[in-house]
């Protein structure tokens, strides 16, 4: 019975630390990126993440559903977009025929940008 209660006592402390070691995304969480076509460039940063940049002022961190395998090794990087703007769980990337659903939408400062693109 006692060795029942130190593995649950372990399972919890566990999932306690797991929990708090997974980081935040950065930002603030929004709906859309507005004013799609202004879109000047995009950086990746892994095959889940990538940032949008409307300026050197506005960037956005941009999370995808699921991995996108191709988004490492390519030029190009399509962006759906609906009313001019791109929508988290709505539009999409299409990277080398890969269509890679949009899951979240964070607004992040020139220093967030920094700090995503030094890792």
């Amino acid at each position: 019975m006692e060795s029942k209660q130190i593995l649950i006592s372990l399972a919890l402390l566990i999932i306690t630390l797991t929990a708090t070691a997974m980081p935040a995304s950065p930002g603030s969480p929004v709906k859309k990126i507005p004013f799609a076509s202004q879109i000047e460039g995009w950086e990746v940063l892994d095959k889940k993440r990538i940032i949008v940049s409307r300026s050197a002022l506005k960037n956005y961190l941009v999370t995808l559903r699921r991995d996108c395998h191709q988004l490492g090794f390519t030029r190009t990087v399509g962006i759906s977009s609906s009313n001019n703007a791109v929508y988290a769980g709505f539009d999409h990337l299409t990277v080398k025929g890969q269509r890679c659903p949009i899951s979240a939408i964070n607004e992040i400062t020139p220093a967030q940008k920094d700090n995503l693109t030094r890792l």
